[in-house]
């Protein structure tokens, strides 16, 4: 067997492990699979390949598979029926619609194939998530996965980030060749941070160290990706999470979480100057903050965006503006300029508006984040256990975060947001898990 991306230890790892344990303990097997996507490097998890199935088949796609056997056997141990949300049903129906044009127009290939599996991602997650986080105890371990998930993934990427900087002689003018988004861990860092908005610090001073440890860990491997769409996202979240919580003394607690990620952020400056000698965390945030303003920086970042808005704009009002015109972002499209750069995927409601249409639009950028908020406030405020509350509160930030970063960069059809969209459709369980509870209790009391 003939492996190309990570070495064979996570194959075997993954068929070793993840298909016993999915017949023995699914909830186990699920975890691991979670662990892994959440931990893994994105780009190299596509790339792992066998002889055997070539590109059909990778490593992230085995860690998918161990999830939804998981689902199935879990499912049959417990005799329960598979619950379907609509918000599921609605994903899957535009997703159906854009495929079957996609094959219609282009044709059964690698290329329409992979989009199409690509975009399955996020429901088939939701649904993993709706029916097999269903009690307190699971969603604690879920929580344990995630966090442990995306402390590998950023161990991962400061490793990669020494390697680069040592290995090729870097500069503070070169310092950009350590940029990576692969190691995205599907935002959950950014997620864990926000939650410290609202979410009290344990008075454990053994505790308290290791909240603020990672937290230096989540900032360090959200800065070095360099990615400002990202931070702006992360802080433009901050305010609607004060709001939406209804957080007391809200400037009071923007001028305490300020100083602390001022703290934070010192502190990290100082771990990498130890670690990356020469580089300059502080310069390196001025220049990226700076460059958004310079002309030529705007040619080769901002332009890419403008190019792909016009381009699907344009393939949009060729197709179905219902519908869309299909999976069909990985086209290579050269516009009249003779300018190849397009940023396709970039602007991600405008690659949900030409791909899915008006109706795609609607159910993946207004109505998708608005159930997962709406599940996340009901458990933050009615959750009668501490870590009710926390999912609602850490998957609310993930998603406003990521709706306010697909406006800028990336969209829910790409892969890597797997454990975020197991995190909603927890959410999605347990709040309705909780609201029949509280219905119960009410019809009793009434009686009595």
């Amino acid at each position: 067997m003939e492996i190309q991306g990570y070495p064979a230890i996570f194959i075997i790892i993954t068929l070793a492990l993840g298909i016993p344990l999915a017949i023995l303990k699914p909830y186990e097997a699920f975890l691991l699979s979670i662990l892994l996507l959440t931990a893994g490097d994105a780009v190299m998890f596509n790339r792992t390949r066998t002889t055997l199935l070539g590109p059909y088949l990778n490593l992230g796609d085995v860690c998918v598979l161990v999830a939804i056997m998981a689902l199935f056997i879990g499912r049959y141990y417990t005799k329960e029926p598979l619950r379907i949300p609509q918000v599921v049903a609605l994903l899957l129906f535009v997703l159906i619609i854009a495929a079957v044009q996609s094959f219609y127009k282009l044709g059964w290939t690698y290329e329409t194939a992979r989009a199409f599996r690509w975009a399955l991602d996020v429901p088939i997650a939701f649904l993993v998530g709706v029916n097999l986080v269903t009690s307190t105890k699971r969603a604690k371990k879920l929580i344990g996965a995630l966090v442990i998930g995306a402390m590998i993934a950023a161990l991962q990427h400061l490793f990669f980030a020494w390697s680069i900087w040592s290995s090729k002689s870097l500069s503070m003018e070169t310092y950009n060749l350590m940029r990576t988004i692969t190691f995205w861990a599907g935002c959950m860092p950014s997620a864990f941070l926000l939650t410290a908005v609202v979410w009290k610090l344990p008075a454990d001073p053994v505790k308290k160290a290791l909240f603020l440890s990672l937290g230096v860990l989540f900032l360090a491997t959200i800065f070095l990706n360099q990615t400002r769409s990202l931070w702006i996202a992360t802080v433009a979240t901050v305010p609607l999470l004060l709001v939406l919580f209804k957080k007391k003394h809200r400037l009071l607690s923007m001028v305490r979480l300020g100083v602390i990620i001022i703290a934070i952020f010192f502190v990290m400056g100082l771990v990498c100057q130890r670690v990356l000698p020469g580089l300059d965390v502080f310069e390196l945030a001025t220049e990226r903050i700076e460059r958004l303003l310079e002309r030529d920086a705007t040619t080769t970042g901002t332009a890419t965006r403008e190019r792909a808005f016009v381009a699907e704009t344009d393939g949009w009002l060729k197709g179905t503006l219902i519908l869309g015109r299909g999976l069909s972002f990985f086209q290579t499209i050269e516009n009249p300029k003779d300018e190849k750069h397009i940023a396709f995927g970039h602007l991600g409601y405008v690659t949900y508006l030409s791909q899915l249409g008006l109706i795609g639009l609607l159910i993946y950028g207004l109505y998708f984040p608005l159930t997962v908020v709406r599940s996340g406030l009901w458990l933050w405020r009615f959750g009668d256990l501490p870590v009710l509350r926390y999912v609602g509160l850490l998957g609310t930030a993930s998603v406003i975060c990521l709706s306010i970063m697909f406006t800028m960069s990336a969209q829910f059809l790409s892969p890597g947001y797997f454990g975020p969209a197991v995190l909603y459709g927890s959410m999605w369980s347990l709040s309705r898990s909780g609201r029949k509870k509280l219905d119960l209790q009410s019809s009793f009391g009434e009686t009595m």
